[in-house]
């Protein structure tokens, strides 16, 4: 959604500028991009598209920022990307399916999308059974490595932890060792080590956290945006892309309408923040102060992405890194792909998935931060559960409703208890941590 109104806006900019030609190719992105919104399913896989040889060629050319992301983490910083690490980058794709009883653009969550309050059934997209949503990571191969699915209010997670740990170059068997021993809190991170499908009811979660918040002090209000301020936004960056973005219609490439979209990127970026710096005042105090100034690493040269429509709506578009690097080295390239398609399977349940109860979530993740907190998580900390985690005395009905009354529900309390922290060091914690939640 955020790329098609990113296309949108992008294509309504150029209603100001010059040619016939971009006009019309401005057009053809914008009703590509409306065909997304019409449909009652949608699927997103963004996947690298380099080889083998140019992961290697663009991770070991020294002019893109060693050491940030998936190729810097693969490189170990700045040690040279070896043949294996790279076919395992090579063809990794995060897929998204959304289906839905309806037009997309009939849901609440995106009709409300950027708006302030509530955003969709209860708030929250999560919890909208119309709505059916799977996030997938792959191997070039096409097999799963994560998965999550959401279909009516409940939340599927398939994990191949041993794969995962191929990806990163680590040993497979490191799986196993944490799998030993894991205590009864844990069992749910067991389940996903041994490539089990488990499940938990979002509704409950979401019920929980109702409850917990009506008896804190109130929170915050959601960030709300002023229907003027959002106008004057809009337009702004309206006129900086109708003077600076460029739209060339490429002709027909594989039965596809092939358009290149194209801007200086200093110069965009620039005039983007110049644009935008005066009315920063306005913004909600909520999303933090304004930068003092534009970024000051954008390369200073044009860049663009190559769209592909079909049949009118978007098909795809693939974006070369390499264009981001400090200096492009000719011949290397690390191309991304974006592909779109309107007729994605419906999300289903999984079969045989474990469920995991309220409890047993709230004690994996609590034993997770806290065995985290130790030493960092690694495999000995996990095997061993909780280090040393000390016994304490069951909490009374009284204690529970005492914690109920500073913002703990009954779950959290309990978990905390099963942990070793008693009363005492609960209440302290749901002390402090009350003013930072009202």
């Amino acid at each position: 959604m955020p790329v098609a109104v990113t296309a949108s806006v992008l294509a309504t900019g150029l209603t100001a500028c010059g040619t016939v030609q971009q006009l019309s190719a401005a057009q053809k992105v914008s009703k590509a991009f409306d065909k997304v919104r019409d449909g009652k399913a949608a699927g997103f896989t963004l996947s690298i598209d380099a080889t083998p040889e140019q992961v290697v060629a663009f991770a070991n050319s020294g002019e893109h920022k060693a050491g940030s992301g998936l190729i810097g983490s693969a490189r170990g910083g700045e040690q040279p990307m070896d043949e294996k690490t790279a076919k395992a980058i090579s063809g990794l794709s995060v897929s998204v399916a959304i289906s839905a009883d309806k037009p997309l653009k009939d849901i609440e969550a995106f009709k409300n999308a950027g708006k302030g309050g509530d955003a969709g059934k209860n708030g929250d997209l999560t919890l909208d059974k119309s709505v059916r949503v799977s996030y997938l990571l792959s191997d070039r191969s096409g097999t799963a490595l994560l998965e999550y699915r959401q279909v009516d209010a409940t939340g599927y997670l398939h994990a191949d932890a041993k794969g995962l740990m191929k990806l990163t170059g680590e040993d497979p068997s490191v799986v196993d060792e944490m799998r030993k021993d894991l205590p009864a809190e844990l069992k749910p991170l067991g389940d996903v080590l041994a490539g089990k499908w488990v499940s938990f009811d979002l509704q409950s979660l979401a019920n929980q956290a109702k409850e917990s918040d009506g008896k804190k002090a109130a929170p915050s209000a959601a960030p709300t945006a002023d229907p003027e301020l959002a106008n004057q936004l809009l337009n702004s960056v309206k006129d900086v892309i109708g003077r600076t973005v460029t739209y060339e219609d490429k002709g027909k490439k594989d039965g596809a309408e092939h358009l290149w979209v194209s801007a200086p990127a200093r110069q965009l970026v620039d005039e983007m923040y110049k644009a935008v710096k005066p009315l920063s005042a306005k913004f909600p105090k909520q999303l933090g102060d304004f930068p003092d100034q534009a970024p000051s690493d954008v390369p200073d040269r044009k860049i663009g992405v190559d769209l592909y429509l079909k049949n009118g709506a978007f098909s795809s578009a693939t974006f070369d890194l390499a264009q981001l690097a400090d200096k492009v080295e000719p011949g290397v390239n690390f191309p991304v792909k974006l592909a779109f398609s309107q007729s994605a399977p419906n999300v289903q349940v999984p079969a045989d998935a474990v469920k995991v109860t309220d409890d047993q979530l709230m004690d994996a993740v609590l034993g997770l931060a806290t065995a985290g907190a130790e030493d960092g998580l690694d495999p000995e900390d996990l095997a061993g559960g909780v280090p040393d985690a000390p016994t304490a005395p069951p909490l009374t009905d009284a204690q529970l409703k005492e914690l109920a009354g500073l913002g703990f529900s009954e779950i959290e309390a309990r978990a905390f208890n099963r942990a070793g922290f008693t009363f005492e060091e609960i209440k302290e914690i749901a002390l402090k941590d009350a003013p930072a939640k009202a």
